[in-house]
Parts: structure tokens; C-alpha cells; sequence
């Protein structure tokens, strides 16, 4: 050991030629990211801006898809080839327009010859291009390396991403693991992709909601009870710990278990061994998921702290749905993937790509408390109500405010003046959009409360009666009835053979 030491006294410094590696850069930069888009392979495809870069902007913009190869989504022949340049500096993005290039709406309002949008980690601002495709504009850390999709985790936001990859890096383990995050986040997806890349696939996942058990059967339903430990036990009880045997039991809401019973697991958890009420002792392989939406710390915590500690070999908070609003276009696409409708459903006019532009405005724009179960219960509910799609009252239905309010119907126009420009724009929302500071949503709202009626409100019978009434003349049987001819032709196609 002398020796030793006094050989490496003699020895000289060498120099440090290793260089610490990390899987991304910790780096914010402000990125475009398509949020809606005709085509949905567009979707969450980005461009990333450097510092004191001058940007074209326009039609040739190349953006990187989601699976990493390059595309352009701006092609379209309804956006200018130059909208104009933008340039980020010192936190601020600002975007000159060419004098005569197509639109880019933010809020609802066409930005004027330029703007400069403030930018930090919370801001993420929806501009509508041409009512043809919606951006997001925010700072995002930009990750490198493997993104590969997962069934039940969707998204390609650099908070998606890292979740992807804790799910990979964890599920090759067999430790326990505490999942957490806000109600509606889609925690059970990530405790299916952990059962899903781990050892264990081939054998179950039994989820159990902790919440349902009665608290006097929970530790008989759990740990399993002999016949006759109690009354009414006619016959033996597995229980779920040896039901999920050599694979995996999912404990959901966790954090409502009673103590006494959260004593109980935290003993079963120790020593991979269960007490069967009224039965002997038994050890048990399986792996266990948690999950909770409770705080898990402090004075407001549910858990007990030595139960919470050993759950947490491994943890995982999944973000809320505020914090990577870029990944509602994905979402709304796997949403729909199933339904004949929505927004990617064929033979889609101009005029419905354009109002689903500004829902998809509307969906950035608010601040989700329900997460992705409240996304998909909104898009279940878009494009039933009216002609075109419009997300209505969304802070007002949910007892929630916005993020921000989107414009309204100016006072200074009189319901004559706007009852007026409505039949001079053939009852089209969109040309009056574009005719007035209006916004759709609003003007569909409008219109609904000045009993403005929709194609939907009228029978088939009086459709036809109309059309003979105006000698088979759809664009004047479409005024006499106060709506839009594509309206019309789209719930009776015949109506224009």
C-alpha cells in the first residue's frame, strides 16, 4: 500500500480528456411547433430558432417531423412563399410581415407590419397562418436522441419526451414505483407502458382502485382471506397480491388508503410477503405501481412517509397537459383516430379547415385543470353543436377562466349591423371573420343568441319546399333560409347534382 502511494506521488498530472455527457441539452430556444395542420403527418413537427438568427418565414420554412425527417408544412397554396422574417433576441421573438402576405392571426386579429412576443417557460402563444395552419410559439429545452412513440404516452413536447424515456429506463428494472401527477393527467398510461417494457409483460397487471375498497374488506380483497375468517366468507380469497402473481399489481389513488392499512402494505412491500386474514403468511412475486395525484409531501400528505419512501424506488410525476399544449394537436389526431369525424375526416371544405383552425386557437389558449380527460371530453364535444366546429364557453362550462380571453364581438356593433353583415357574407362565418374584429367563436355565439338558425334546425321537407319556392336555386333557397350554401350542400349533397 506504501508503495502504491508513493508511485502515484511521482506520478504527473495527466490532463482531463473525458467530456461528461448528457442525452439532451438543457438549452431553451424558441420553437414553432404545428399544432393543427390539414395533414395530420404535419403534426408536432418543429422548427427551433437560434439566438440573433434572422428567419424567412414562408413557404419554404423546413420543419423536422416527428420521426426526425424533414417536411414543410407551410407549403400551401394559401400561405405567402415570404410572410415575412422573424428574429429572436434577448428572450423576444418578433415577426415583420411583408406588406401583402397572407395572414398570421394571434388572438384572434391579424398581426399588423410587425410584433414582438415575450418568451419564457410559461408563454406559449397559437398563431393562425392564413386560417390553413396553427403554430405554437414557445421557449422549449431541446432534447436529441430517441423519441420513439408509445401507445399510451402521446407527444413530442420535450417534457413528453423525457417521460417516454424514464418510462424505458425505469420499466428495465424491477424496483416498485410511485407514479404522480394532476387528476386526468394519464397516469394508468404510464403504469400500462411500464408493464409494457418490462420483464414482466408476459404475465398480468391487475389495476385495483384504492378508493372503491370498503375500508373493513380492503385488507381481504388485497392480501386474500381464508373461508371463515369473517362472516360471510363462504369460501377462500386470493385477494389481488396473488392474482398479480409473477407480473404486476397497479395501485391507483393510493394516497386514499387507510392508515391502518397502509401499515399493512407497507410490511407486504418489505418482505414480498402478505398476511392472509385468517390464513397463514405467504410469500408473493410481484411488482407494484402506485399512483396518486395527492401531494405526497409535507403536512398535507395522505401517505405515510415510510410507505411513500419505499414506493418510491422509482418515481415518476407525469406533466400536466399546461405545460406541453403543443401536444394537443397529437392528442385530438389519436382521438379521433378512431371516429368518422373531427378534424382530419375527408372532404373537408376550406371553410371547415379554417374553423378548426380557431378551435384549435381556443384549445391552446386555455389552462386544462382536467388534463387529457378534459381535452378529450371537449373534443367530443366539437362539432356537434353547429355547421362548424367551435369550442364554446370553455372556461364558463368548467367553472374555470381561461388562460386568456379570446376576442368579442366589438360593442360598437349594433345586432342590425351584425344581423346585416351576416346575409351580405351569405351567412359564411368565415368571410365575415374576416370582414369584422370578430372572432369565430364569437360570432357563432352571436348568431346562436340572435336565433340565427343553422341548417340542422330545419326539416328535410322544408329544405326542399325552399329549393322549389326559389326554382331549384340552392344559392337562393340558402339565403331565404339564413344559412351558408356549404352548409347546405354538406348535409344534402343532392341538393347540388
Amino acid at each position: 500500500m506504501a508503495d502504491y502511494s508513493k508511485s502515484l506521488l511521482e506520478l504527473k498530472t495527466r490532463p482531463q480528456v473525458a467530456v461528461p455527457h448528457s442525452p439532451y441539452s438543457a438549452q431553451l430556444m424558441p420553437t414553432f411547433c404545428v399544432v393543427y395542420h390539414p395533414d395530420p403527418a404535419q403534426l408536432g413537427a418543429r422548427y427551433v430558432m437560434s439566438a440573433h438568427q434572422q428567419t424567412a418565414l414562408g413557404r419554404e420554412l423546413e420543419f423536422i417531423a416527428v420521426d426526425g425527417t424533414p417536411c414543410f408544412p407551410l407549403l400551401d397554396p394559401y400561405i405567402s412563399r415570404e410572410l415575412g422574417y422573424c428574429q429572436y433576441q434577448a428572450r423576444q421573438l418578433r415577426i415583420v410581415r411583408r406588406t401583402g402576405a397572407s395572414s398570421i392571426d394571434y388572438m384572434g386579429r391579424p398581426i399588423g407590419a410587425e410584433y414582438t412576443f415575450d418568451l419564457d417557460e410559461s408563454n406559449v402563444y397559437a398563431l393562425n397562418c392564413s386560417n390553413r395552419v396553427v403554430l405554437s410559439l414557445a421557449l422549449e429545452e431541446q432534447l436529441t436522441g430517441d423519441s420513439a412513440p408509445m401507445v399510451s404516452i402521446v407527444g413530442a413536447h420535450p417534457k413528453t419526451i423525457k417521460l417516454r424515456r424514464a418510462i424505458r429506463r425505469i420499466a428495465s428494472t424491477d424496483d416498485d414505483v410511485l407514479i404522480t401527477g394532476p387528476t386526468g393527467v394519464g397516469k394508468e398510461g404510464v403504469a400500462t407502458e411500464l408493464h409494457r417494457f418490462s420483464k414482466r409483460r408476459g404475465q398480468p397487471m391487475l389495476a385495483v382502485n384504492m378508493a372503491a375498497l370498503p375500508e373493513d374488506l380492503a385488507a381481504s380483497e388485497l392480501f386474500g382471506a381464508a373461508k371463515g375468517a369473517y362472516t360471510g366468507a363462504n369460501s377462500a380469497k386470493r385477494g389481488y397480491f396473488r392474482q398479480a402473481a409473477g407480473g404486476i399489481l397497479f395501485m391507483d389513488e393510493i394516497g386514499d388508503a387507510p392508515a391502518e392499512l397502509q401499515a399493512q402494505l407497507l410490511r407486504a412491500l418489505q418482505a414480498r410477503e402478505i398476511q392472509v386474514l385468517g390464513g397463514a403468511t405467504q410469500k408473493v412475486d410481484v411488482r407494484v405501481l402506485a399512483a396518486t395525484e395527492q401531494s405526497t409531501q409535507g403536512e398535507d400528505s395522505s401517505l405515510r412517509p415510510a410507505l411513500m419512501h419505499r414506493l418510491s424506488q422509482q418515481h415518476i410525476n407525469v406533466p400536466p397537459l399546461s405545460q406541453r399544449l403543443e401536444d394537443i394537436g397529437l392528442l385530438a389526431n389519436y382521438y379521433f383516430a378512431s371516429k368518422e369525424r373531427g378534424p382530419w375526416k375527408s372532404g373537408q371544405d376550406d371553410t371547415e379547415i379554417a374553423a378548426w383552425c380557431q378551435v384549435f386557437v381556443d384549445l391552446i389558449a386555455y389552462h386544462w385543470p382536467g388534463n387529457v380527460r378534459e381535452l378529450f371530453a371537449v373534443l367530443g364535444q366539437i362539432d356537434l353543436d353547429s355547421d362548424y366546429p367551435v369550442v364554446s364557453n370553455l372556461g364558463l362550462i368548467r367553472g374555470h377562466e381561461p388562460v386568456s380571453e379570446l376576442p368579442v364581438v366589438s360593442a360598437g356593433i349594433s345586432d342590425e349591423a351584425f344581423l346585416s353583415a351576416l346575409a351580405d357574407c351569405d351567412y359564411e362565418v368565415a368571410r365575415l371573420a374576416q370582414q369584422l374584429p370578430i372572432s369565430r367563436p364569437s360570432i357563432y355565439r352571436r348568431r346562436d343568441r340572435l336565433g340565427v338558425p343553422s341548417v340542422k334546425d330545419y326539416t328535410r321537407e322544408q329544405v326542399l319546399n325552399s329549393m322549389v319556392e326559389h326554382g331549384n336555386d340552392v344559392a337562393k333557397a340558402a339565403k331565404a333560409l339564413r344559412v351558408s350554401v356549404a352548409a347546405l350542400l354538406r348535409l344534402y349533397p343532392e341538393l347540388g347534382e
